[in-house]
Parts: C-alpha cells; sequence; structure tokens
C-alpha cells in the first residue's frame, strides 16, 4: 500500500505557520514529549499506521517509553539517523523472514519519515505520532518474527505449540537502541533452530531466482517413458536447471528429439527432492510437481517458517521427530545438529484418521506388545468378520478381557457385550499382531504412539498415509537402539534388544531420561546437505494456514489442523 504523502503536505504547512508557537513561553505545560505519549498511548489508536488499533501492543509501547523516561526513541533530541535507518531497513526487508513487510507499515514509514525530519521541535503531538508509529510497528515485527503471526492454539494446536516464553520485545528494542544495534534485532528474536536459517537462506535464494511471470506449463497428456517423444523436452531441460535438479554442465544442450537418459538422471533427481518414487517416469504426481511456479514454493518455504516460530525454544536433545506429510522420521542427538537416524513412517489416513501434531516425551518402550484394540475398530472391522466367521478372533490371536455379563446365554452374548462396550478385546503378541515387536510410548490424550508393523511391505509405498492415526516405523530395532543408547548406564545394547524382539513375553523398559518426540507438520524441509524438499500437503494443512493468515474466519472448526483418531497400528 502506497503512502499518499500529498495528504501530510498540509500538515507539515501548518506546523510552519506563524500560528504555531515559537518559543518554550508559548507551549502548553501539558504539551510535553510525556504527556503527548501517554495520552496517545491511552487512545491506542495511531492514525499514520494502516492498521491505527495498537491494542495488542499497548502495554509493550508503554513499557518501552517508560524505559526511555517517556521521552522520544527516535525523533527530538535522542534523534539518532543510523538507528531510524536500521528500523526502516528491518521493515522494508521483514519478507526475509517469511513476513509481509505491508504488516508493519514499511512503505508508509520510509515516507512519513523522511516528511517527520521537517517537523519543528514545537510539534510535539505530531512528533510523539511519528516516534510511536515506528516503536509499535517494530514491536509488531519482533512479537511476529519470535512468536509467529498466527496462535496455533486458535489451528486446534496442543498446548506446547505457540506457549514459548514470551520474548521482552520492550526491553530487547530499547537496549538496541542505546546500543545503536537495531540492525540485530531480528536475529536475536528469530527461532534459534537451524532449520529456520537453512529456510531463510534458501527464501532468499529464491526471492533472487528470475520471477516466472512468463511461467509455461508443461502438459503431459499421459505419463511420459524413455525413449518417448514430447514437444517440451526443451522446456522440461530448462525447468530441471531451473530447479537445481540438473546443471547446464550435465545437461545435453542441444535440441532434444526424445526422452533422453540425460534428462531422466535429473527428473530422477526431482523426483528424490520431492519425496516421490525416482523412475524417471513422469507422471500426474510428478507433473505437478514441475508445473508449482516459484511463487507457490516461496509461499510453502514462508509457512514453514511461520510453524518453526510456534516451537518451544527449550527442545533439546535427544529427539525424535516425525514430519507428518514427508512420510518420515528423524532422529538427533541435537535438534541444531545433522539426524544419526532417519527412516520412513505410514502416518494416519487423510481423511479420517490423521497423526495430530504433539510434542510429548517418551517414558516407556514395550517388546512384544499386546494390542488393545479400539472399540471404535472393534464394532466397524472386527464385529462383521465375527458374523461371517466364528472362529475369527481365534484365527487372530484376539482375547476378550474383563467380561462383565452376569449370565452367559452363548455367543450371542459375546456380541451384546462388544457392541456395548462390556469387553475389552486385545491381541496377543506374535506375527499377527500389528504392533509388531516393539511400540514407543510417549503419553498423550490422542492415543497415539510409534510402533514395529507386521506389514513392512508397505513401506515400498510412496503415499503413506495408511494408518488409524499411530505412526508405524520402518527399522523400529535402530529407534529401539537409539533410545535405549541414550539412557545413563544402559544394558541395552543391540544383542539384547534383538533377543526382546524376538521373545515370546512383552516386557516393558522404562527411561530415566525421557525423549521428546515431535509430530510435525510441514510441507518444506532441508536437510543436512541442504538440499530443500516439498512435500504434498496430504492434510490440507497449508490451506488452512494460508487463510489464517489472510485473517478469514472459519466457519467452524471440522476443517482446522488435527482428527481425532483411534489408536492402531
Amino acid at each position: 500500500m502506497a503512502f499518499n504523502t500529498g495528504k501530510l503536505l498540509p500538515v507539515i504547512l501548518v506546523l510552519f505557520s506563524p500560528s504555531q508557537p515559537t518559543s518554550a513561553d508559548e507551549v502548553q505545560p501539558n504539551n510535553t514529549p510525556a504527556a503527548a505519549i501517554s495520552t496517545l498511548i491511552a487512545e491506542k489508536q495511531n492514525s499514520l499506521l494502516i492498521k491505527p488499533d495498537f491494542s495488542k501492543q499497548a502495554d509493550q509501547l508503554l513499557s518501552l517509553y517508560q524505559l526511555a523516561n517517556n521521552q522520544f526513541l527516535w525523533l527530538g533530541d535522542s534523534q539518532s539517523q543510523t538507528n531510524i535507518d536500521a528500523a526502516l531497513a528491518i521493515l522494508t526487508n521483514a519478507g526475509a523472514d517469511g513476513l509481509d513487510p505491508r504488516d508493519y507499515d514499511a512503505d508508509v514509514l520510509k515516507q512519513t519519515f523522511e516528511l517527520a525530519t521537517a517537523i519543528p521541535p514545537s510539534a510535539i503531538n505530531e512528533l510523539a505520532k511519528f516516534d510511536t508509529a515506528l516503536s509499535i510497528a517494530l514491536l509488531r515485527f519482533v512479537n511476529d518474527l519470535h512468536h509467529g503471526r498466527v496462535n496455533p492454539q486458535q489451528l486446534n494446536y496442543p498446548s506446547p505449540f505457540g506457549s514459548k516464553q514470551f520474548i521482552e520485545a520492550a526491553h530487547l528494542i530499547k537496549q538496541a537502541i542505546d546500543q545503536h544495534s537495531v540492525a540485530q534485532l531480528p536475529e536475536a528474536a528469530q527461532p534459534k533452530y537451524k532449520q529456520y536459517q537453512q529456510l531463510k537462506q534458501i527464501l532468499a535464494d529464491y526471492r533472487k531466482a528470475p520471477a516466472d511471470g512468463n511461467f509455461e506449463p508443461l502438459i503431459f497428456e499421459k505419463a511420459l517413458r524413455p525413449g518417448e517423444h514430447h514437444p517440451q523436452l526443451d522446456e522440461l531441460r530448462q525447468r530441471l536447471i531451473t530447479l537445481n535438479a540438473m546443471t547446464p554442465e550435465t545437461a545435453d544442450l542441444q535440441p532434444e528429439k526424445f526422452y533422453s537418459k540425460k534428462l531422466q538422471a535429473g527428473v530422477k533427481e526431482f523426483q528424490r527432492q520431492n519425496n516421490l518414487q525416482a523412475d524417471g517416469i513422469i507422471g500426474k504426481e510428478t507433473a505437478a510437481k514441475l508445473n508449482q511456479s516459484l511463487e507457490q514454493k516461496i509461499l510453502q518455504i514462508e509457512l514453514a517458517m511461520e510453524r518453526l516460530r510456534w516451537l518451544p525454544d527449550d527442545i533439546t536433545g535427544p529427539v525424535i521427530i516425525v514430519n507428518i506429510p514427508a512420510f518420515q522420521l528423524r532422529a538427533f542427538n541435537s535438534v541444531n545438529e545433522a539426524d544419526i537416524l532417519s527412516m520412513k513412517v505410514i502416518v494416519g489416513k487423510a481423511e479420517k484418521n490423521q497423526t495430530p501434531v504433539l510434542l510429548e516425551d517418551m517414558k516407556y518402550l514395550e517388546f512384544m506388545p499386546y494390542w488393545n484394540i479400539p472399540s471404535s475398530i472393534m464394532k466397524k472391522e472386527i464385529l462383521p468378520k465375527m458374523y461371517n466367521n466364528l472362529g475369527y478372533l481365534q484365527s487372530q490371536d484376539i482375547e476378550l478381557v474383563q467380561l462383565y455379563s452376569k449370565q452367559d446365554s452363548g455367543w450371542y452374548s459375546v456380541f451384546d457385550d462388544i457392541k456395548h462396550g462390556r469387553v475389552r478385546a486385545r491381541q496377543r503378541p506374535g506375527k499377527k499382531n500389528p504392533l509388531g515387536k516393539v511400540k514407543f510410548i510417549f503419553p498423550n490424550k490422542e492415543d497415539v504412539y510409534l510402533h514395529d508393523t507386521s506389514s513392512p511391505s508397505l513401506f515400498n509405498r510412496n503415499q503413506r498415509d495408511l494408518s488409524h492415526g499411530c505412526v508405524r516405523v520402518a527399522e523400529a530395532e535402530k529407534l529401539a537402539e537409539f533410545v535405549l543408547g541414550n539412557q545413563p548406564e544402559t544394558n541395552w545394547d543391540l544383542a539384547a534388544i534383538q533377543q526382546a524382539m524376538s521373545g515370546s513375553k512383552t516386557r516393558r523398559v522404562s527411561l530415566s531420561n525421557p525423549i521428546p518426540v515431535l509430530f510435525f507438520y510441514t510441507t518444506t524441509f532441508v536437510d543436512q546437505d541442504n538440499q530443500i524438499h516439498f512435500y504434498r500437503d496430504i492434510y490440507n494443512q497449508d490451506e488452512v494456514l494460508e487463510k489464517a493468515l489472510g485473517r478469514m474466519p472459519f466457519p467452524d472448526n471440522s476443517s482446522l489442523v488435527t482428527a481425532k483418531t483411534t489408536t492402531s497400528g
């Protein structure tokens, strides 16, 4: 939004007119910086701002000016052009952190401060308006950079998200002004995670890339396979170079007639970058990713940076992180170090049983676990099979426990007890148990957990939202080794873990040092090789966050982030 300086010029002219006070004797007793600032803060309105209501920043603004003895921070006797220029530069460059400069009146303040330098010292009220406008904008920026623009609680995120320590923005800004280090404010306020810095650097690179206003889609009427002809092969090659899946040195710059091996290599690299099956065949998903514009990718990066602002500051290692849309688990000794373990996972079904975002401490694990079958699964999936096969429970090693029926009127009383929840069913440990040979427990209200699986072939799929909400891990033995290896004075070496996973009895192992487990949702991730990956928005959470950032109201909570889950494998 451009600011109309023409509307402000008459104000400036009036300020210079003879009717204005020309000496200290002519200034009203209450016409002091302290009085003007106090009045303005009490009104919680500043007409110089696009969003004049600063109620949310009023308390911090009051604290900030109290630290300055209620004197001007930017103008008046304390004016420092270096501080002003640095503050305006921060707001103008808010896009570097995935924020919108318009939210902080960057253009408006840049133009108004050019005029503010012409205001005489006697125009106290106008100076107060200018001075506080810049302070309000900077407070908004610092808070958004530290906490995020959206409160994740409004998106059904659990309490650990968005509950990081409140930033003392007023003290931070006042100290920066006094030390002439205003330019360092973003570094002090931004998330301290390495992933954030990686995303910020890649965002800067993407913003420097040539604009794709003339972006032409690649049209694939059917899957393109090696050796086949396509009229846009040269455009495909250029697209792969632009997307860093090929380099000009590795590409054959001669006109392409057929889908060559060099192009296939570039497509495979692109597929790997985007969590697709690297087969070199351009099918529906690969084509959609190839046609994703630069603007769309920048938006995904901005959403990822926003979500990182919601994380607490005190997550330390070791830590286990599951990125839901990536179908990936990574284990770290520290969140800012390279991962030491990475494996495929299976998450909850997109339509019915979404895996929730959460942050909890893993307290124990169980080798050769029972599966306590949720009543919903029992009624919807198992009961119909029992009607058709009276021996189904026995064939699946499922036992009924806690049968409260007072009178045993035969087999049909069991059906009735199941329907009305008077019995609990559980599947014994063994090859048929969907939890596999070990499960990892971090108590949470959604009752989800990490576990092994009896169906490892499902990890061969690229799209792995297949569970009832829990997360199945591809390499449970390695995960157990990571978890138990991070316990003090542990006797759990690989041989002991393998023995426990091949036994016949359930064995619980409590952790003396609980390990944080983060179920996170981000469709953009930068790996340890500084390679960026983009993932499908399987639960449509990017769309929800986009709407929240656009301040579009939701009709209800039914479409928001998490769905209630039913515990399963």
